[in-house]
């Protein structure tokens, strides 16, 4: 009998070993218009919760410092969500999941790309990640492009971004992995990036 460890393993395998060509083809033009948003001089804000707030931090570190190449010039991604004294205060006298749309409305300009993380994409019945939502629904109504990683189906979020990638397995951890991976080959592609 195998082991929750080689479990793990072996999910992530069959993940990865699935026909990626259009995994592929959806990263390239996720690359391509961040891509496009950063030479016009656009922003992009990130976000999502709990693990998946964690790798937009490491996201949003690896392009604003550096990744491999110490020469790149800092890109301008925006975490959504670092400031705790603002995000603790209005938890405690509002609604936590108002917070980020309300934080997000005071940086984002016209043409700006909002970048979101989910593992559930979030389900309005459940009661999941109602921030996530609600913050997409603003952005759609103020012509924000969404672009998201996702899992589990979709869930909400997938009915509201422009452009979404949704990673088939419905185990938190393996969503998660393979999100980095996304993350990471994005950060690879703007190694070269000139101004």
């Amino acid at each position: 009998m195998k082991n929750k460890i080689e479990e793990h393993f072996d999910h992530i395998k069959n993940v990865l070993n699935k026909d990626n060509s259009l995994l592929l083809k959806q990263v390239k033009k996720i690359a391509e218009i961040l891509k496009r948003k950063i030479l016009s001089k656009k922003k992009i804000l990130v976000y999502g919760n709990g693990g998946s707030f964690a790798d937009c931090s490491h996201f949003v570190g690896e392009l604003t410092a550096t990744y491999n190449s110490k020469n790149r010039r800092p890109l301008p991604f925006i975490l959504l969500g670092s400031n705790l004294a603002a995000v603790t205060a209005w938890a405690n006298d509002f609604k936590f999941e108002d917070y980020i749309k309300r934080e997000f409305s005071t940086i984002t300009n016209d043409k700006d790309i909002l970048f979101l993380l989910s593992t559930s994409g979030g389900n309005i019945k459940k009661k999941q990640s109602i921030n996530l939502i609600k913050l997409a629904q603003y952005a759609k109504k103020n012509n924000i492009t969404i672009i998201s990683l996702l899992g589990k189906g979709g869930g909400e979020l997938k009915k509201i971004s422009d452009h979404s990638i949704i990673i088939e397995s419905f185990n938190t951890g393996t969503i998660q992995e393979m999100h980095k991976i996304i993350l990471h080959s994005i950060c690879g592609y703007f190694e070269n990036i000139k101004k």
